[in-house]
């Protein structure tokens, strides 16, 4: 018994000896896995962590990301709620307005640092606006200066802030890596710096480009204006419908050369439009503003009300521009309403693939943006023909309201300009307002 004991004690000093350093290499692990555990989690998720590509379509550079995706790596000054109401964003602490609306003291929240280690200081922060002065007291304060009021201002700070001539951004989200082809981005690569989680981004310049790369499997979803017909039978995939109310198509009308209201209005009434009424648009304020009015006129399809109002003597043909190659088809469907009910000569010609001198065209179908703030002086004012107001239109009343609207800061006071603004304009008939574009996210399923 006492051998058995003794050679059992000998065998385990030896085995001890012999794995001595293995044995304290263990226990120096185990303990450090056991104070880090924490840790260890989050380092295992993250190798867990599968990244997720998105097919892009259009030529974007460095500068000019698209909006969700740049978000995703910063901050601007400001950020919008769901009906488009303007609060500061994570880096303002405080927002004090003086001198009647002309002065705007920001208190910078320098707690944040950029992706690049380097703190936050209000001297980073610049916007490329002209009619503003920028000034920095000191680190913290930033002082924003007008030549005059502007009551849309802080939808102007939405914009998410980079370090000069950088991706550097201050949310989670890192630029890791980005590749270029003649300028132009091709690949972009995010990591989450808190999860792990890898979003990569290609791009592609047609939508033909975008399908091909999902169906050869290198990218996991892309978003497309159609279906393609063999999509709706693929396999492991699941397509999700969107409204996209950031535009919207309409019918621009020319009111130099259609100068009569009731012919604007006729055409309306003969061009066909979606009955599905959240797809429908009714002006050009976003369905989701607080400035928003459905009390306008909606122009609803009605051949019989085109053509009590139509003059043939005053309009026998039209020229119609589409000016984006997605809305070409809707293009014809507008001629053979137009020609059908009114029996005039409708000419499609398309600017896609040419330039064009628009104040040739009638009428122009294209897609119109819209903006957070409901500020529609740029569009509509009689001032800005030169610019984007497309249509020449040149009414006072409309004027005057474009004016006191981006003068006035009473929120109360703005709604009640708005929505007459919108009744106007829609009695005015300068547009024809269609629909807001409807797309679809294809995912692969995994």
């Amino acid at each position: 018994m006492f051998k058995k004991i003794r050679f059992t004690a000998e065998y385990f000093f030896y085995y001890l000896k012999k794995n001595i350093l293995f044995i304290f290499l263990g226990l120096a692990v185990g303990s450090i896995a056991f104070i880090e555990k924490n840790n260890l989690v989050v380092l295992y998720q993250r190798l867990q962590t599968k990244q997720q590509s998105y097919g892009i379509e259009g030529l974007y550079r460095s500068d000019n990301l698209p909006l969700n995706i740049s978000q995703l790596i910063s901050f601007g000054l400001t950020e919008i709620n769901d009906n488009n109401r303007i609060t500061n964003s994570p880096l303002i602490q405080s927002l004090d307005i003086r001198n009647n609306n002309l002065e705007y003291l920001f208190t910078i929240n320098t707690n944040y640092v950029w992706q690049n280690g380097k703190k936050l200081v209000s001297s980073d922060i610049v916007y490329p606006y002209s009619g503003i002065e920028f000034s920095y007291p000191d680190d913290s304060h930033l002082v924003i200066k007008l030549n005059s009021s502007f009551s849309p201002i802080l939808s102007l700070f939405t914009q998410p802030l980079f370090l000069k001539n950088s991706l550097v951004g201050l949310s989670d989200y890192r630029v890791t890596s980005k590749t270029l082809q003649e300028g132009y981005l091709k690949y972009l690569h995010l990591q989450n710096a808190k999860t792990g989680a890898k979003l990569v981004y290609k791009f592609y310049p047609n939508e033909k480009d975008l399908i091909n790369a999902f169906k050869l499997g290198e990218v996991d979803s892309i978003t497309l204006t159609n279906i393609p017909s063999d999509f709706k039978s693929w396999p492991g995939i699941a397509i999700t419908q969107q409204i996209d109310t950031s535009k919207y198509s309409a019918i621009f009308l020319n009111t130099e050369k259609i100068n009569q209201k009731p012919l604007r209005q006729a055409l309306a009434y003969a061009t066909p439009k979606t009955n599905e009424k959240n797809q429908r648009c009714l002006s050009p304020i976003s369905p989701n503003s607080w400035a928003y009015t459905s009390g306008i006129k909606e122009y609803n399809y009605n051949p019989t009300r085109s053509k009590e109002l139509f003059d043939p003597k005053s309009l026998s043909s039209i020229k119609l521009l589409v000016a984006d190659r997605k809305l070409i088809d809707r293009a014809e469907v507008i001629k053979q309403a137009w020609e059908k009910i009114l029996s005039i000569k409708v000419d499609v010609l398309s600017s896609v693939n040419q330039s064009v001198n628009l104040a040739e065209y009638d009428a122009i179908l294209a897609y119109g943006s819209i903006l957070i703030d409901p500020d529609q002086f740029s569009f509509w004012h009689s001032t800005q023909t030169q610019q984007n107001n497309i249509t020449h239109l040149n009414n006072p009343r409309i004027d005057k309201l474009l004016e006191e609207g981006r003068n006035t800061f009473d929120l109360i006071e703005r709604n009640k300009i708005y929505q007459d603004f919108q009744r106007y304009l829609l009695e005015e008939s300068p547009a024809i307002f269609l629909e807001f574009p409807v797309t679809y996210t294809i995912n692969r399923v995994k």
